[in-house]
């Protein structure tokens, strides 16, 4: 007598089809979760370096500035007194005494809404922003249609409220 292994062809199919079937279910919600987590690590990045350049600011009792036009990316530099350092387009690149490290956002995440592109942090921890503009600013950070904000005082408290 013959022992038979193994699947039939039709088995196969079927098993096949359901993994499909089950698979195209999970793909949305899989997609979803990419896309929240890259606005909530985006978002806590954001808030982590103004908490930095606030705390480097206080303990050094100096001004620092917070980036946000740094091609994808995010940095807090320490203001030098020079306009040509302070203001270059180039100033996420160049770096001086006292400056953080170029933290990338993950890719695609934008900012939404009347953002300024840098702000500026004094050595008593206020915020303001360079340019002038009124306080407090709601930054959005966004990823397709999902989004969270991060809200700045002039005092210096940082919020990520959940939306």
């Amino acid at each position: 007598m013959r022992s038979e292994r193994g699947f039939t062809l039709m088995e196969l199919v079927v098993i096949v089809g359901i993994a499909g079937a089950l698979t195209a279910v999970a793909m949305p919600s899989i997609f979803e979760t990419v896309t929240r987590n890259r606005v909530i690590t985006s978002q806590e990045l954001v808030a982590a370096t103004f908490r930095e350049a606030r705390l480097a600011a206080i303990t050094r009792n100096r001004a620092f500035r917070v980036r946000l036009d740094c091609g994808g990316a995010v940095r807090f530099v320490a203001v030098t007194g020079n306009g040509g350092i302070d203001n270059a387009e180039n100033r996420c690149e160049l770096m001086q005494a006292n400056d953080g490290p170029l933290l990338p956002l993950a890719e695609g995440v934008t900012f939404s809404g009347d953002v300024p592109p840098v702000f500026e942090v004094n050595g008593r921890g206020q915020v303001s922003t360079v340019g002038g503009g009124a306080m407090p600013r709601t930054l959005t950070v966004a990823y397709g249609d999902y989004s969270r904000n991060i809200v700045i005082t002039a005092a210096g408290r940082i919020r990520t409220p959940t939306n």
